[in-house]
């Protein structure tokens, strides 16, 4: 039966795509995605490039519109509230309304806010806009995962999906250095430029895009075949999900207690900046080299592995104490990062029914939201306990995700297989 989010037309499971033979390196990892594919990645790339505000919102908040701290605290808790809720909102959207109207929806929506948020002075519009900005600006990922799903077989998705990631973080590097130079020219600007590409990237996919026409009766009664609380009872994807909680509380202390731990070593905030760009800068040379090769090996071992190394990189952030030593410690655990970004959406694809991909991939998306909320609570107090503590306790934590992963393996493998045979036989 025709799900909403095949947009595409192949079967449910992919298996009407074919994978690259031969040909050069770039060919292999670029090859054979559909140019619908190269929609979505363009537009993911345009509203990255856009990402400029986020970053400076507080001082935004602090500066331009002389708010107190501690109101600035709230504004963003409200920002960090909706992208909990975002995912969950674009994996049910996708699930009904397809993958294109809800990239749309989420992209051009976020800009719309954001022109918004940068125009009111008043407090309470700022939170509401504020919220209104988080529960846009996610909801197009579930959108974007579910179609690589969709349409590709699993031996393809690693390499779609990797190169989904790696648009993102090219885009994060530019934003970043883009961002920097516009708000020397004012707010105004920024949030402008911001608005702009987030509203060209949605209409990038919804005039580029062609979906396929839906008979309304298979739509509802797809749309009506589950719903999330389905998804809560799926106890397999429910520990990958614990497991992913782990990960992500240790992976957000880069945006979080990081950049506190160095000014505890006397390093200046500007610095930061440049410790970071180490993070996009591996990513963006190694991903196209390690992506076609990890996603050749079995996934739960590449996952296992690069949890490792990313607890190994955060763990040796206690050795450290000059930006040399930090940018090392962060170039160590990307390596680790690279590794699990190359195939753990893939491995979610293999656990979730067609009809709730995605919502699988909303409620995957908001246990990331939740640990990025997290992550500063226990973080913070770890660090002002004792820094070599934080880290310590970060390392145990990839250990337990890690263990977590070995111990899935078999259940992960067999929920794999048995959705590649219902989808041959349908």
């Amino acid at each position: 039966m025709t799900n909403p989010q095949h947009e595409f037309t192949p079967d449910s499971q992919g298996s009407t795509a074919q994978s690259v033979r031969g040909g050069g390196a770039w060919q292999k990892w670029t090859g054979g995605l559909s140019g619908q594919f190269w929609v979505v990645w363009g537009a993911t790339l345009t509203n990255q490039l856009g990402s400029m505000v986020i970053p400076y919102l507080s001082y935004f908040l602090i500066q331009d519109r002389n708010i107190s701290l501690s109101v600035v605290g709230v504004v963003l808790a409200m920002s960090g509230l909706g992208g909990v809720i975002s995912q969950l909102c674009g994996g049910l959207l996708v699930d009904r309304i397809g993958y294109r109207a809800t990239m749309t929806l989420g992209m051009s929506g976020t800009g719309i806010f954001l022109f918004v948020l940068g125009a009111v002075d008043q407090v309470a519009l700022i939170a509401l806009f504020a919220f209104l900005v988080g529960l846009a600006a996610e909801m197009h990922r579930p959108a974007s995962a579910s179609m690589i799903a969709a349409h590709y077989a699993p031996a393809d998705r690693p390499k779609a999906y990797g190169l989904l990631y790696w648009a993102v973080n090219l885009g994060y590097a530019f934003s970043m250095v883009f961002g920097g130079s516009l708000v020397r020219h004012g707010f105004t600007v920024l949030f402008w430029v911001n608005s702009a590409a987030c509203v060209g990237a949605g209409l990038l996919v919804w005039i580029m895009g062609k979906p396929t026409v839906i008979p309304r009766q298979a739509a509802d009664s797809d749309a009506r075949s589950g719903s999330y609380l389905d998804v809560a009872r799926d106890r397999l994807m429910l520990a990958y999900l614990g497991s992913w909680f782990a990960y992500g509380i240790v992976f957000c202390q880069a945006l979080t207690t990081l950049p506190l731990a160095m000014k505890l070593d006397g390093i200046e905030p500007s610095t930061f900046g440049y410790v970071m760009a180490t993070n996009a800068v591996v990513i963006i040379m190694v991903q196209p080299v390690a992506g076609p090769l990890l996603s050749r090996l079995d996934h739960s071992h590449v996952l296992i592995g690069g949890i490792i190394v990313l607890g190994i990189g955060y763990g040796a952030t206690a050795l450290v104490s000059t930006p040399v030593g930090y940018a090392t410690t962060v170039a160590i655990w990307t390596l680790g990062e690279v590794a699990v970004s190359s195939v753990n959406q893939a491995v979610i694809a293999s656990l979730a029914p067609a009809p709730l991909r995605g919502r699988y991939y909303g409620l995957y998306g908001m246990t990331w939201s939740t640990a990025s909320l997290a992550a500063p609570l226990m973080g913070t107090w770890l660090l002002q306990w004792q820094a070599t503590g934080l880290w310590a306790v970060c390392v145990l934590l990839c250990c337990g995700a890690a263990a977590g992963q070995w111990l899935l393996r078999p259940h992960i493998k067999a929920r794999s297989a048995s959705m590649h045979m219902s989808g041959a036989s349908s």
